[in-house]
Order: C-alpha cells, then sequence, then structure tokens
C-alpha cells in the first residue's frame, strides 16, 4: 500500500521511523464498496484509554460533533463555577473593606494576581502532558482542583487562605484549557470553517460561563451567605461529568521530547509577534474583573457614576449582560471571520475595545443620580463596543490553532501558550489596576477612572501589534508561496 499518510503525520526528524511508522491500513480500512472517493475511506479510530500510546493513521478523523458538545458544556460549567468562587471573594472584599480601611485595592489585587501566577505556571506544564498521556486525563483534574479550593472557601476570609484557594483554582484553569484547546484543534484539523466556528463557540462557553459564574455568585452570596461556597463545589462536580464522557480520538505517536525544550517548543516566531496584543486584551479582562468588581462594591465616590457602592445582586447582573453580548459576539464573529479574513477580524475587535473605553469614560462622568438622561444611551454604546470587541478572541484562538498544526504532535503545548497568555495578560492587568485605581489626581484616588484610562493606554498596545502582524503575516504567506 503506498504511503498515503498526511502531511501532518510525519514523524519528525530524528525519530526512528521502524517505531513511529504509520501502519498497514489495508486490513484495518478496507476501501468502500460504493465507489466512493479517498476523502471517505475508512481510518482506525485510536482513543486516549490505556493505553495511552497511539499511532499515526493515514490522515486525522473526522470530528466528533458529540465530543465536541461535551468539550464545549464541560468549559462552560468549570468557568461559571471558577468565576462564581472568585466573584464570591471579590464582593466578599469589597463589602469587607467598608469597614477595615487597611484592606484596599492593592490587597484584594494581589489575592487575584496568585490566580493569574497559578495559570501560568501550570498552563505549559499540563498542556506538554496532555500531549504524552492524553487529553481527557488532564481535562478531568480540572474539575477536581477546583472543588477542593471551594471547599476550603467556605472556612475562612483570611488573606492566606484566601491565597491557597485562588492557585488551587488557577491549577483547576490551568489543566483544563489547554487540554481542551488541544483536543479542538485535533478535531478540527480538517476544516478551517469548522474550526472557526468551533472556536467562537468556545470562547463563548468561557465568556458567558464567567458572566453566569458572576450573576450566579452573586445571587448566592446574597441568599445563602458562606454556605454558597458549598453550592460552587456542587458546581465543580457537575462541570466534572461533561468531560468524563468525552472521547480524544488521537492519530498522532506518543512523542519522547525530540524537539527540545518544552520552552522552545511553545514560544516560537509567529507565537510571539502576536503575544503582546493578546497579554494586552487579557490585561483589561484581569482588571476589571478583580479590581473593577472590588471598585464597584466598595465605598461610594459620588464623583464618579461607576463607583456607587454596587450590591452583589447588581454587579452579578451586569456580568451577566456582559457575557450575554460577548457570547452572541463571539459566535457571529465566527462566522463573519472565514468572510472578511482573520486580521480584519482582529482589527475591528480592537476597534471595539477602543471604543468601549470612550463610552465606558463618558458614563462613568455623567452626575452621579441615576435617572440622567445620558444614562440608557451610553450604556447602550458600552454594550455596543462589547459586542463588536468580541470578535478579537475567536480571531485569535484561529490563529494559535493554525499555528498548533504546524507542530501537530504538540498541540497541547502550542495551545497551552493561551492559557499563557490568558494568564500573564490577567496577572499583569491585576497588577496595573491597582495602583492605576490607587493613583491620586487632585488628591483624590482615581478609581474607576483609572482603570479606564488603563484599559485605553491597553488598546494602543493591542492595536500596534494587530498592525505589525498584519504585515508580517503577509510576509510569511508569500514565503510559504515560494516554497
Amino acid at each position: 500500500m503506498s504511503d498515503s499518510r498526511h502531511p501532518q503525520a510525519t514523524p519528525p526528524a530524528g525519530d526512528d521511523p521502524s517505531v513511529e511508522a504509520a501502519p498497514d491500513l489495508s486490513s484495518a480500512a478496507p476501501p468502500p464498496s460504493n465507489g466512493a472517493g479517498s476523502d471517505d475511506e475508512i481510518v482506525t479510530e485510536v482513543l486516549r484509554e490505556p493505553p495511552l500510546d497511539s499511532v499515526i493513521l493515514a490522515r486525522p478523523a473526522r470530528a466528533d460533533v458529540q465530543s465536541l458538545g461535551l468539550a464545549l458544556s464541560g468549559t462552560f460549567v468549570l468557568r461559571c463555577a471558577s468565576q462564581a468562587a472568585g466573584f464570591l471573594v471579590a464582593v466578599s472584599l469589597g463589602i469587607k473593606s467598608r469597614d477595615e480601611l487597611n484592606l484596599t485595592a492593592g490587597i484584594a489585587s494581589l489575592v487575584f494576581v496568585t490566580f493569574y501566577a497559578s495559570e501560568l505556571i501550570g498552563a505549559p506544564l499540563f498542556g506538554a502532558w496532555s500531549d504524552r498521556i492524553g487529553r481527557k486525563p488532564i481535562m478531568l483534574l480540572g474539575p477536581v482542583f477546583g472543588a477542593i479550593a471551594a471547599q476550603l472557601l467556605g472556612l475562612t476570609m483570611l488573606i492566606p487562605v484566601l491565597v491557597v484557594v485562588r492557585i488551587l483554582q488557577g491549577m483547576s484553569t490551568a489543566s483544563s484549557a489547554p487540554a481542551t484547546l488541544g483536543f479542538i484543534s485535533a478535531q478540527t484539523a480538517t476544516s478551517e470553517k469548522l474550526r472557526g466556528r468551533v472556536m467562537g463557540f468556545y470562547e463563548a462557553a468561557t465568556v458567558v460561563g464567567l458572566a453566569v459564574g458572576a450573576a450566579v455568585g452573586g445571587k448566592l452570596h446574597d441568599q445563602l451567605g458562606q454556605f454558597a461556597f458549598t453550592i460552587v463545589a456542587v458546581m465543580y462536580v457537575a462541570a466534572l461529568i461533561p468531560f468524563v464522557f468525552v472521547r480524544d480520538r488521537a492519530w498522532l505517536p506518543s512523542v519522547k521530547n525530540a524537539h527540545g525544550t518544552l520552552l522552545s517548543r511553545m514560544l516560537n516566531r509567529r507565537i510571539m509577534r502576536f503575544a503582546p496584543a493578546w497579554l494586552a486584551a487579557n490585561a483589561v479582562l484581569g482588571a476589571w474583573f478583580s479590581v473593577g468588581t472590588f471598585l464597584a462594591a466598595g465605598a461610594p465616590n459620588r464623583a464618579q457614576f461607576l463607583m456607587r457602592g454596587f450590591s452583589a445582586g447588581e454587579i452579578s447582573t451586569a456580568f451577566l449582560v456582559f457575557g450575554i453580548l460577548f457570547t452572541v459576539g463571539a459566535i457571529a464573529w465566527g462566522f463573519v471571520m472565514p468572510i472578511i479574513g482573520r486580521q480584519a477580524t482582529l482589527l475591528i475587535g480592537v476597534g471595539g475595545l477602543g471604543f468601549t473605553s470612550v463610552a465606558l469614560w463618558a458614563l462613568n462622568h455623567v452626575p452621579f443620580e441615576t435617572t440622567h438622561s445620558l444614562v440608557p444611551v451610553l450604556v447602550g454604546l458600552v454594550m455596543v463596543g462589547v459586542f463588536v470587541e468580541s470578535g478579537f478572541t475567536p480571531a485569535a484562538l484561529a490563529y494559535l490553532a493554525e499555528i498548533a498544526e504546524e507542530r501537530a504532535e504538540d498541540r497541547g503545548s502550542v495551545m497551552g501558550v493561551y492559557s499563557v497568555l490568558l494568564a500573564v495578560g490577567q496577572l499583569v492587568g491585576s497588577a496595573l489596576a491597582a495602583p492605576f485605581a490607587d493613583a491620586r489626581f487632585r488628591g483624590e484616588p482615581m478609581g474607576m477612572n483609572g482603570l479606564i484610562l488603563l484599559t485605553g493606554l491597553l488598546t494602543l498596545v493591542a492595536l500596534f501589534t494587530v498592525l505589525l502582524l498584519g504585515q508580517s503575516e503577509r510576509r510569511y504567506s508569500r514565503r510559504l508561496a515560494v516554497v
């Protein structure tokens, strides 16, 4: 039988071809009797279950839509539980700061920074392990780490305990995200259109999970108090169920670290050219999801409309609206992106972020009374900006997945970059948010004005990077065409 292996299934240079060679599929995959073309040829499916080593197939198996749906469902519930736990911590600290003046935005930022630091360290390691032992076992670790952390949260609100809890929650995200993205990348290897749509759904599941988690966390805090953390632990257990039924088909061999260090496999030039833009976008999320929540729930400031001492329920409702808008946008852009192109989608997303910054600045400076006529108009403009900016993330994920296909045997490691950049960006955002919020202008802390200013600066970083990325990608495409 002639060698009909998929180009990306070719064993890497230096590997023993006798070990990594494609098996003879003539007996396992007889040609169809209906005379169908090569696209309909049957290929052997190898499941990531013991033994975990797999073989190279003739081509990637067709996408398992059911397993993709289960992975997306598990991602949604896991993100929901994670954000509910984080929201409970942020609101509890914000309300506590009304009576304890020494509980500053800097302390709240420290608690959230530990989460992102844990995710940053854990994501590349778990991503690499998913390439070696299979993605499904690593997916299952995420809910387990989270459930343990949620139970600890119910014991005390001491800062050292909160730090430990946030570390465990960071490990939960670090283990689930790279493995799930590696699975999605492998499942959509044969269709760019399907990949764009699934990445849109993944980002939608992530963001709407965060928003719903915040909404659920707010309601639980108002109605159940400390018992809310036990409910969050149950949510983590619920997230485990969809991942259990995922079928992880593999078509690449187990790799024995023949390609240099983990760092060198993850951080190639194409990733590094895009990294500043993604770091900036994620830093915005980190700033608003941590210190933004703290400021909104803290002591009222009549000079800033967005600092009204909102209740947990009011803040959670705002997060829910944000999540719905972002979800609808991410799904819509997943369908639009194949038409207008990834680069145009990235630029439009950055433009939406800048538009949102301007609208938020205007909203924060209207008179303090809620009946002001400009409030509905400005809130509507913020919502439009959120919808437009939501196109950035599915485009970014599609870009990473394209790079992952160049090193298909290291999908988990490459897609782990998603979590690394997410963690570093939110780590930087949380760390920068505190000094921007605490900085004094005319004798008063800048508060929300500081966060909005930080958002505008980060938007400029993202815009500059995306413009440079477009030029470099065009040069890269021309080189490939010549080769």
